[in-house]
């Protein structure tokens, strides 16, 4: 009976402490949402397009034209397009209405920052997209910085997104919000992310 009881005995203690171990890393996860990063795309590319497509001269003119009137032209030489905010309203008409003619890809989609004087257009591709809520411990904001407390196995798959999309910014999405983009996160400190949000 012995030589039986005593690996009884051992399995018993053995899953109590596994769930000793699993429950302490449960512990202070207070974040149960979606933390979405994305490698950014060119949101202008799709624009261009739309009025190079044109048949003539004329029409491609006026394209180039109404995009321009619209924000919908690259003015700061980024990924991003930077649309007035008296200007948001219209453009995302623009979009809604010539969707088909715009030729999306699959999977892709717009990406809106709304920020005080403007807001900020990028474009995204869903199939290259991660979740990674599950490693977020928690998350918080004090004024205009947010903190991301990941947890310890997180950062391995931070670096390997950020170096599979190198020089490419990533798109940092909570809960479906484009909160910033993160051009690395090779400054995690304990596992924190801070975040400072642009009021521009």
């Amino acid at each position: 009976m012995k030589k039986i009881l005593i690996p009884i005995v051992g399995i018993g203690i053995g899953i109590v402490i596994f769930f000793m171990i699993y429950s302490t890393s449960k512990v202070g996860k207070t974040f149960h949402g979606s933390l979405t990063l994305s490698p950014a795309e060119s949101a202008l590319l799709s624009f261009d397009r739309y009025a190079e497509l044109k048949p003539t001269e004329k029409l491609k003119k006026e394209s180039f034209n109404l995009l321009k009137s619209l924000d919908l032209c690259n003015k700061n030489n980024s990924l991003a397009l930077f649309i007035s905010n008296g200007k948001v309203k219209k453009a995302k008409a623009f979009i809604l209405d010539k969707r088909d003619e715009l030729l999306l890809e699959k999977n892709t989609e717009f990406v809106w920052k709304s920020r005080s004087k403007e807001s900020l257009l990028f474009l995204k591709d869903n199939s290259k997209s991660i979740q990674i809520g599950d490693l977020v411990l928690s998350v918080s904001q004090i004024d205009s910085t947010i903190e991301i407390l990941f947890s310890p196995n997180a950062k391995k798959v931070l670096s390997g997104f950020t170096m599979k999309y190198l020089n490419r910014p990533i798109l940092l999405e909570i809960n479906g919000e484009l909160i910033t983009t993160v051009k690395s996160f090779g400054k995690l400190e304990n596992g924190i992310l801070k975040i400072e949000i642009s009021k521009k």
